[in-house]
């Protein structure tokens, strides 16, 4: 079975204790993958430098929460195909 993936626009807090902004990437998401995947390829391919939270990857533990699109979750339970194809995350903080 052939997965199928599609271009997705992250817009991601990027900042320190003197403020921040939202940088925008572009990016690889196949069927199946969380927001935390996502982050995670972020990470290795185009922001090494990018720090993530997380431990079980279970929505167990809540070290992986964020703000998605304005709204708290926890990136490691929030499945890509909850938003629409051709549409960007405005917002990951």
């Amino acid at each position: 079975m052939a997965s199928s993936s599609a271009e997705v626009t992250m817009q991601v807090w990027r900042g320190d204790a003197s403020g921040g902004a939202f940088q925008e990437y572009r990016t690889a998401s196949e069927e199946g993958m969380v927001v935390l995947d996502v982050i995670h390829r972020l990470q290795a391919t185009q922001a090494p430098d990018l720090a993530v939270r997380w431990n079980c990857k279970a929505g167990r533990c809540g070290s992986c929460s964020a703000e998605v699109n304005g709204r708290p979750r926890l990136m490691c339970m929030t499945r890509m195909n909850l938003f629409a194809p051709a549409r960007r995350l405005p917002s990951l903080r």
